[in-house]
Order: structure tokens, then sequence, then C-alpha cells
């Protein structure tokens, strides 16, 4: 007998926080990542990165080793390592493939632990003396004050000297440092390629996490850090010399990746970039990943549901999906208060009714709420401002005279946006939708979690609130018209 009596809960929202890996759903991204051509991954927050992550370094160690994550990051210190000698875009370049080259000198290091040649125990030496270990953390790598140069076959030099050290934040040699950063990082690339051969690796893929918990606010500093990041992983990966596929992987919001601007943006973005996206099929695929591996791999989302029809004559997924941004955290949220209110019940079997997802509406959209708000806060801290001119409406569609009229009235003294910047970063963030024009003589709600294409249409009269707002700004729906 198939019953939600044995669920307790479909899972956590936070990948870190959920054994994701007991019910990983495959999806194009994975197959795309490791076809080794991918050095961007781009999502909204909770789209299915750190899962991506895990899935790859838990499951595959011996190509994917331990992810680069930047949780705590010191960004301040790694500030100072600036390339004088580069341009602006490029500033940082050098410390990053520095970064990147230790990180590889560690994955081969522990990739060869049973092995000895010359090579590789000269990069346990070198990581033994300046780290302590072969496996030194991401965020220690550049915070030291000196690295020594001691175990590399080829020793680094610049301009005819060799270097024995690479001092940081030494301001008498701060016109040398980009040079000498790029010195290091290329002797130990040298000796990265010839314990690749030495291994007959061919392939390795390093994966940077959790950049977004240092990088919400960017100042310019920053941007060039990220871009710097960027450019340096493509430089690696373009390496002819490491004699493997050498594959870092840079995963990244979206909102951040739209902050930033350089010469090959567009090319990266085009050619070398996954985005995440999801859609009633694959999320309904999630959803089952799930309830295999909780109920029994036969176990379909019909058979956890009455098949009555919401509101709208609306499928209870449909009904789910669009009070969401098309992220498998929203619907496991969604999920989640909707068997709290189930359980509560005395039915047995049980299966989810329609006043399941009716009541647990309005837990979901604070939590829907909270989540937009950690997104927005670094951008715009006032745009709860534009949320409460779209709750003087009252309907969840209105007339975009009415809230300019409404958001002039609210309008806190320290928000520097007008109403038409305001409604161009709800946009932005799903918050509200415009009608627009379709074929046929029609028109269809565009919002952009949907459809990333789509630009905002600062000429748009008619409005709509993401509904799964509804709840928490109190609004009303119209009887005619669909959700």
């Amino acid at each position: 007998m198939i019953t939600l009596r044995d669920i307790t809960s479909f899972g956590e929202i936070a990948a870190e926080d959920d054994p994701v890996l007991d019910y990983f759903l495959t999806t194009d991204a994975v197959q795309d990542i490791e076809s080794g051509k991918i050095l961007l991954v781009l999502g909204r927050k909770g789209s299915g990165k750190t899962a991506l992550v895990r899935h790859f370094t838990e499951t595959q160690p011996s190509k994917h080793g331990q992810p680069l994550s930047l949780r705590s990051y010191p960004w301040t210190t790694h500030a100072e390592l600036v390339d004088k000698g580069a341009s602006e875009t490029e500033a940082y370049v050098a410390s990053w493939r520095l970064l990147i080259a230790i990180r590889l000198a560690s994955m081969v290091s522990e990739l060869g632990s049973s092995k000895y040649t010359d090579t590789l125990d000269g990069l346990r030496k070198f990581l033994i003396e300046n780290f302590g270990t072969l496996k030194p953390e991401t965020k220690s790598i550049l915070s030291r004050p000196k690295l020594k140069v001691i175990g590399l076959s080829v020793g680094p030099q610049v301009g005819g000297f060799s270097l024995g050290s690479i001092t940081f934040g030494d301001p008498a040699r701060q016109k040398v440092l980009g040079l000498e950063l790029d010195s290091l990082a290329n002797s130990i690339l040298t000796d990265i390629s010839t314990a690749i051969a030495e291994l007959r690796i061919q392939n390795l893929y390093l994966h940077f996490d959790e950049l977004d918990q240092g990088l919400d606010i960017l100042d310019e500093t920053k941007k060039r850090m990220l871009i710097g990041l960027i450019l340096a992983a493509r430089d690696i990966k373009r390496s002819t010399e490491l004699r493997a596929n050498i594959s870092p992987i840079v995963y990244l919001r979206t909102d951040i990746w739209e902050q930033v601007s350089f010469s090959d943006k567009n090319k990266i973005t085009r050619g070398s970039t996954v985005r995440l996206a999801w859609n009633e099929t694959t999320l309904k695929d999630l959803i089952e990943a799930r309830l295999a591996s909780k109920l029994g791999a036969s176990v379909r989302w019909s058979d956890i549901e009455d098949a009555g029809r919401m509101r709208g004559s609306q499928g209870k997924l449909q009904h789910m999906l669009s009070r969401t941004l098309l992220r498998p955290r929203d619907v496991i949220q969604f999920l989640n208060e909707a068997l709290k209110v189930a359980r509560a019940s005395t039915d047995d079997p049980l299966v989810f009714i329609n006043d399941d997802f009716n009541t647990c509406r309005a837990e979901y959209s604070e939590y829907l709420k909270d989540e937009l708000a950690d997104e927005i806060d670094p951008h715009w801290p006032d745009w709860t401002d534009g949320l409460r001119a779209c709750s003087k409406n009252e309907t969840i569609t209105f007339q975009k005279d009415e809230f300019l009229k409404n958001y002039k009235k609210i309008r806190s003294s320290t928000n520097p946006l007008d109403g038409d910047a305001a409604l161009e970063q709800l946009y932005r963030f799903s918050i509200v939708g415009y009608l627009r024009p379709s074929g046929g003589g029609g028109s269809s709600w565009s919002f952009r979690y949907s459809d990333e294409n789509a630009g905002w249409d600062s000429t748009a009269s008619r409005l709509k609130v993401h509904i799964g707002l509804k709840e928490h700004a109190q609004l009303k729906e119209e009887r005619v018209g669909r959700d």
C-alpha cells in the first residue's frame, strides 16, 4: 500500500544539507559538464548547482577531486594580489592561475599517493613545506605571507633571476608580483604535466562552488577578481601542455554573472556555459526520483495524489509549479508544507488532496518571499517598497499607472529607485511579469524565470505579481483568466 504516512519529508531545500545523492537526477547538464567543454555553470539560487558539484566530487573523486569551496574565502586578502603589469580585466588572472595550479598539484599528488616518481615527490615537498598537508584548503592557499619554492623540477625565474620564494604584501615587489605568480604557476604546471603523463590521467575536473557566499555585493575590485577567475580557468583549460583534459568549472548565480562585463563575456556565455533550467517534465522526474528512493522504485506522482482538479481545472502538479520559480528547492519546500498539512489527516492510505495544497500556500508564500529577499537585498535593500505597492492594488494583476501612483506614496527616503526602475528590478527577479502579445492575436504572461531571453518591456501596461507571492502580499485573483 502506497501512503504518504511513510514519508516524513521530501528532503532539505539546501543540497549541502540533503542526502541528494540518494535520489540525484541526471539531467542534460551532467552530460554537458562531462564533455569537458563547459567552463561556467549558471543558475539561480536553488537551481541545483551544489547538487551537481556533490554528484561529481562524491561519486567520481578520482576525476573530480574535492570541490574548491569559496565559502568564507578571504576576498580582501586576495584583492591585494594585483598584477600591475596586466590590464584591469586581467589583473587577477595570475593569482587565480597559481591557486588552480596548486589545487591541481594537490589532486595529482593524491591520485599518485601509491606511486613514487621524482616529479610527484617534488610536488609533495612543495605542498608539505608551504601548507603542512597535501590537501590545503582553498581559502588558505593565497593567504600565507610567503610561498617557498622547493621541490619543483624547473625553478621559476623573473628577469633571469631564480625565485627562492614569493612574498605577498611586500610593497617593494608589487610591480613584479604578477610576473612572479605567473612564473611559479608555470613551474608547478610543468611538473603537473609530467605527473599526469606518469599516472596516465586522461581527465581532471576542478569545481569552484559557493562563490555567491562572498560576492553578493560586487564592487569594482570583486568584479575584476571574478573576471580573473573565469579567464584563469579558461587559460588552464585551453593549455596544450598539460597532457590531459583539465577542466576548471565555475558555478555561479546568474544575477552575479549579469553584473560583470568584459570583452570575451559573450563568447564564454554562448560557447562554454550551461544554464540550469527546469521545466514541468524534469521537475516531475525529480519528484519521482525522491519517491522511488523513499517509497519504492515503481511509485509515481499519480500514486500520491487523488487526481482532483484545482481551481481553473489545474492538476495539482501544475498548481504547485505555477507557484515556484521552476527550481528544485521551491518544489521540495511546497511538498514539505503540503505534507505537514496532509499528515494531520486521519485518511489511510494518505494521498494529497486539494485542501492540502490550498492550506499550505500561506506558509509556502512566506518561504518564497524570504528566498527572494536573500537574492534581492544585496542589490536593492528597499525592494519591499515595490512589493507593498503591488499589495495596494489588491488584485494579482494590475495596471502600470496604478503601481506608479502607489509606489510614489510608499517609497522610502532611502530607496534610490523611481517607479519605472523599481518595476524593471521586480521583473528582473521574477516578482512581476507583464502581458505581451503572442501569435494568433492572443497574449501571454512573461516572467523572467520561465524565459530568460525575454527582456523587460518598459512600455507594458498590464502586469502581474508572481502567484507564489499572492498569500504574502494578500492579493486576490480575478475570476477570469488563468493563473
